[in-house]
């Protein structure tokens, strides 16, 4: 096996919509060796969760592809172009990669380099999914355990994959202030967005709770407010009122706020009370997924209403940052969860997480340790001198 067959056969069996009941009996009997080889490895979690490390040979030009069939389709003019395309895409000799399996009851599940290639109900009878490559795979992937086993048996294992295994593909942690000392433009791009004396002001105020209150709520009073987060962030305004501004940028799903009466708190605390409301966002003012939208929260308790803001969507950090200070300077109840989270970001004692260009940097914190890092980069050779890399796992066989 070459990294370029690898490769291409984890590109068609990475899982997308395949039925975890439908592996057919041949793919479950490939499991079920590889899963008792496995079983003589420690559990590193209580699903069984296990790791292994093992690498391969880049492979020839020829497993790449087909210089004819490119240079006739348009993908290249002449061997050249080929071969830079080859080794642009390939440009080391050896590659490495990270199998993890976990078990569940009666199902099984395989990833490589974080994709998962087998998630199987051992217990189904559909078996309507024959796959001979996925067979091929598992049949590799058996003696590749069988080969690390050897390293294992003889305590050089884990010391072979300290030395060896790439830093490109492992966890790391870097300072945020080191950050910027390496990549100064990204500071300045920072106070481009954010000047230096509203970050100022964000530290000095921003707090995780607020004494202030409004007795009574009315919705026109919410997207009064959130008038004034869109014009504070910069968003187009034109002659549009409150609410129309909140139905153009909000999410949308606003379970029937946006009809009741701007002016009634009656209507307001009904609706606000009303506890059959289910699976909307009308907090939602900035739409985005899980890590980048922002919520403008009304909350209560006894002595009335006020406004909260999730610190934890960091990627989000300026935008609240501003409406903060818009709202504050405005007498407005507000107060941010998570709010420290902002903070040591503009301070820049926080720490970005590094993660192998394998992984997509959005909400990798579980691989951490040490810090919990709730942004995250791929590495650059520049940051090496300034990075504390997580520790691989130490991969023990049964006594």
């Amino acid at each position: 096996m070459t990294a370029i067959k690898l490769d291409f056969l984890i590109s068609i069996l990475e899982i997308k919509n395949y039925n975890p009941e439908d592996y057919d009996v041949k793919v479950k009997e490939k499991l079920n060796i590889l899963y008792d080889l496995l079983d003589k490895i420690k559990p590193l979690s209580d699903d069984e969760y296990k790791v292994l490390y093992f690498d391969l040979p880049k492979g020839a030009i020829e497993e790449y592809g087909n210089y004819e069939e490119l240079k006739e389709d348009g993908e290249v003019d002449n061997y050249i172009e080929f071969e830079n395309m080859f080794n642009e895409d390939y440009p080391d000799d050896v590659y490495w990669y990270k199998m993890t399996s976990t078990m569940y009851k009666n199902y099984r599940m395989i990833s490589i380099n974080s994709k998962t290639i087998v998630y199987a109900d051992m217990n189904s009878e559909n078996n309507t999914f024959e796959n001979y490559q996925l067979q091929e795979l598992l049949d590799f992937l058996i003696s590749t355990v069988k080969t690390c086993f050897v390293k294992l048996n003889e305590g050089t294992y884990n010391d072979y994959i300290n030395n060896n295994y790439p830093y490109k593909n492992r966890f790391g942690l870097i300072n945020r202030s080191k950050y910027w000392q390496v990549f100064p433009d990204v500071k300045k791009e920072l106070l481009n967005e954010i000047s230096q004396e509203e970050i100022d002001y964000f530290i000095k105020y921003a707090c995780e709770n607020t004494d202030q209150r409004i007795k009574n709520m009315t919705s026109g009073m919410y997207f009064k407010c959130v008038g004034l987060a869109y014009q504070t962030i910069g968003y187009e305004i034109n002659d549009l009122t409150d609410k129309e501004l909140y139905l153009k940028y909000a999410d949308g799903r606003n379970e029937g706020l946006s009809k009741i009466s701007e002016e009634s708190s009656f209507e307001f605390d009904q609706w606000y009370n009303d506890d059959s409301k289910f699976g909307g966002h009308p907090w939602e003012i900035i739409r985005g997924h899980s890590f980048a939208r922002v919520n403008l929260y009304i909350d209560h308790d006894d002595n009335g209403f006020y406004l909260s803001l999730d610190g934890s969507r960091i990627l989000r950090k300026i935008e609240i940052a501003k409406i903060f200070i818009a709202f504050h300077k405005n007498n407005i109840p507000i107060q941010i969860y998570n709010v420290e989270i902002i903070k040591n970001a503009f301070k820049g004692i926080d720490h970005l997480g590094i993660v192998p260009d394998t992984v997509l940097p959005i909400e990798c914190s579980g691989f951490f340790h040490k810090y919990k890092p709730t942004e995250f980069i791929h590495l650059n050779s520049n940051m090496y001198k300034y990075i504390e890399w997580e520790p691989l796992e130490n991969i023990e066989l049964k006594k």
